[in-house]
C-alpha cells in the first residue's frame, strides 16, 4: 500500500500567525487602556474645574480660592492620572467667573499625548436685599 504524502506542509505556519497576531492584540489592549486613562483624566479635570467653580463664586468666595480648590481636587484624585496640570480663573466684567483646568491625560504609549480641559463659567453668588 502506498503511503499518501502532504503535498501542502503546514509546519511553522502557527509561529508565522502568532508574530502577526499577538503584537497586534497587545496594541488593541494597550490602546483600550490608555483610552481608560484619558477617560479617567477627564473625568477629574471636570471634577476639579467644578470645585474650582463652586469656591470662587460662593458668597464671599474669591479667585484664588478657586484655584487652590481646582489644585486641591487635582492633587488629591489625579496625582498621576493628569500630567502638568494648570488651572485659571478668571472674573469677567459681566460678573461670571471662568475656571478653566487642564493637562494631559498620563500615558503608557510613549508617542501619544492627549490633552484634557475642562472650562465652567459661573455667576457670582451675591446677597441683595429688597429695598
Amino acid at each position: 500500500m502506498k503511503r499518501l504524502s502532504r503535498t501542502c506542509d503546514d509546519g511553522g505556519s502557527v509561529v508565522v500567525e502568532a508574530v502577526f497576531v499577538i503584537p497586534a492584540a497587545m496594541m488593541i489592549i494597550l490602546f483600550a487602556v490608555q483610552a481608560c486613562l484619558w477617560a479617567h483624566a477627564s473625568a477629574v479635570v471636570q471634577s476639579a474645574a467644578a470645585e474650582g467653580e463652586q469656591a470662587a463664586t460662593v458668597l464671599g468666595g474669591t479667585p484664588d480660592q478657586g484655584v487652590s480648590r481646582a489644585e486641591a481636587v487635582l492633587q488629591s484624585e489625579a496625582a498621576s492620572a493628569v500630567v502638568d496640570p494648570s488651572v485659571q480663573v478668571k472674573v469677567l466684567s459681566d460678573g461670571n467667573v471662568d475656571v478653566t483646568v487642564a493637562g494631559r491625560a498620563s500615558s503608557i504609549l510613549p508617542f501619544l499625548h492627549l490633552p484634557v480641559s475642562a472650562q465652567r463659567r459661573a455667576s457670582v453668588s451675591e446677597f441683595r436685599s429688597n429695598g
